[in-house]
Order: structure tokens, then C-alpha cells, then sequence
């Protein structure tokens, strides 16, 4: 059963078409090895979603703003959003 609320479409995540999208947040434009180092987390991350099962997209574009990514993958019923930083990859 599908339905929506306002914020928009509500799936479960066995019919939907995204299970879980992957949203990364950019470190800073002169930080190459941030970006490479990034990079690396973010294949492995999708590979071990892939791995379990779950239909996965990352979410990279660069000229749309984080908040209007989440709005929009909300409004599509995704059920998981996962956001990771330059933070989380030096944890």
C-alpha cells in the first residue's frame, strides 16, 4: 500500500523504485585529497548497499543545493537518505 503525506509520496521500501539515495557533501574546493578520499567512501558505501540488495542512486550534482536534493527525493518516496561528509570520512 502506497500513499503520501505532506510531504509527499510515502513507499515502502520493498516497491520502491530507490530504496536508498546517497547524497554527498562536498569538501572544500582546494581540498583534492578531501575530494579523493570522498570519492573512495562514497564507491565503497554504494558497493556494500549494492552488495545487500538495495537499488541505490548517488545524488552528485553540483549546481543543486543540498536542501532541494532532499526535498526532491523526498517528494519521490525514497524511504532512506544518507548524507556523507568530509567529516564522516575522517571518522
Amino acid at each position: 500500500m502506497t500513499h503520501s503525506d505532506d510531504a509527499g509520496l510515502v513507499l515502502p521500501p520493498r516497491v520502491a523504485p530507490v530504496q536508498a539515495v546517497v547524497v554527498p557533501i562536498p569538501p572544500k574546493k582546494n581540498d583534492e585529497e578531501g575530494k579523493a578520499a570522498m570519492e573512495k567512501s562514497l564507491d565503497d558505501l554504494v558497493a556494500s548497499l549494492k552488495a545487500e540488495g538495495l537499488r541505490v542512486k548517488v545524488d552528485d550534482r553540483d549546481y543543486v543545493r543540498n536542501g532541494a536534493k532532499y526535498f526532491e527525493w523526498e517528494r519521490k518516496g525514497v524511504p532512506l537518505r544518507i548524507e556523507i561528509g568530509p567529516r564522516d570520512v575522517k571518522n
